[in-house]
């Protein structure tokens, strides 16, 4: 395959190709989190069905008081253990499909087949990295929720006192304050997550350690050149992926509705099956296009490196 920067467009184009083409096996890859996930759910939802249906009886029924207290899954500690563990096994076994994933797309870029337990062998190689890069990403993610709080606290304060002294002034400083606050805070949500899919990339594609694939991740993102593209691209993929799960989601609800949460759970599976894999890819391919931008050769020699010791 042609290692060429990409134009916008052709980005999709090729992950779409790219998906359409090997299905397959890409779909087997995310099956490792899927089923195990799936069949969490189904007791979750079994579970939780007595909830929904208090809830979808008080919609067709406005202004009916609750004969008996709506039940949520935190009256059932078993369940609530359920959901952690579903939690925390999504959290823990994701990194691993998505590196396997992008292992399959540097194999489609070399020419060579997608193979289910090459592509996981890569992807488990370096586990001690990728678990220490999951966790330096949950702090991340902790340390932009906290600057986000403490933005939006000082902003309060600082309108309730001017307020205190000028109401229209502190009113009016709060909303340019919050406008503010929002133009600087969502954008960098976006290509936040972007740069730390790059990083998990960079530990297992490029064999890097984990606070230097954090820093190659933001490197290639936050910069002048790729954080407006960086930006487009996730609102665009962010949009393709929630467009495809609300659809499966009403089926979902359908289903529920129809007291079939076996049903339920499977129609949610197969979505997921579906469009886990097209998401992994776009992300794999618009990051090696990222590096054929900025490092043409290196890419295909860490590409032809990693590769050479896997079957054809």
């Amino acid at each position: 395959m042609e290692l060429r920067p990409l134009g916008f467009g052709e980005i999709f184009d090729r992950a779409i190709t790219l998906y359409i083409r090997n299905f397959v096996p890409f779909a087997a890859i995310v099956a490792v989190l899927i089923v195990p996930t799936a069949v969490m759910g189904y007791f979750v939802d079994l579970a939780q069905q007595p909830e929904f249906d208090a809830f979808w009886h008080m919609l067709q029924h406005p202004g009916s008081t609750p004969t008996e207290p709506i039940p949520t899954i935190f009256n059932s500690p078993a369940i609530l253990i359920a959901v952690v563990a579903m939690l925390l096994f999504t959290y823990s076994v994701w990194p691993f499909a998505l590196n396997a994933v992008a292992v399959g797309v540097a194999h489609l870029y070399r020419n060579l087949p997608i193979a289910f337990r090459a592509c996981y062998e890569v992807a488990l190689r370096r586990w001690s990295q990728t678990i220490g890069m999951i966790l330096v990403d949950l702090l991340v993610l902790v340390a932009w929720y906290v600057a986000a709080v403490l933005l939006i606290v000082a902003v309060v304060f600082v309108a309730a006192a001017m307020g205190a002294v000028a109401p229209q002034a502190g009113f009016a400083f709060g909303l340019v304050a919050g406008f503010i606050g929002v133009v600087l805070l969502l954008p960098t949500l976006a290509p936040l997550f972007v740069a730390l899919n790059f990083s998990m990339y960079a530990v297992v594609i490029e064999d890097r350690g984990v606070m230097e694939s954090l820093y190659l991740g933001f490197q290639r993102v936050f910069n002048r050149r790729e954080f407006w593209r960086a930006i487009l691209f996730a609102i665009a993929a962010g949009a393709t992926m929630i467009a495809g799960n609300s659809l499966f989601g009403l089926f979902g609800i359908f289903f529920a509705l129809l007291h079939l949460p076996a049903v339920e759970a499977l129609v949610q599976a197969v979505g997921n099956l579906v469009l886990t894999p097209f998401g992994v890819v776009l992300m794999a391919v618009y990051y090696f296009d990222v590096r054929i931008r900025r490092e043409a050769f290196d890419l295909e020699a860490s590409l032809e490196g990693m590769t050479a010791a896997q079957p054809a």
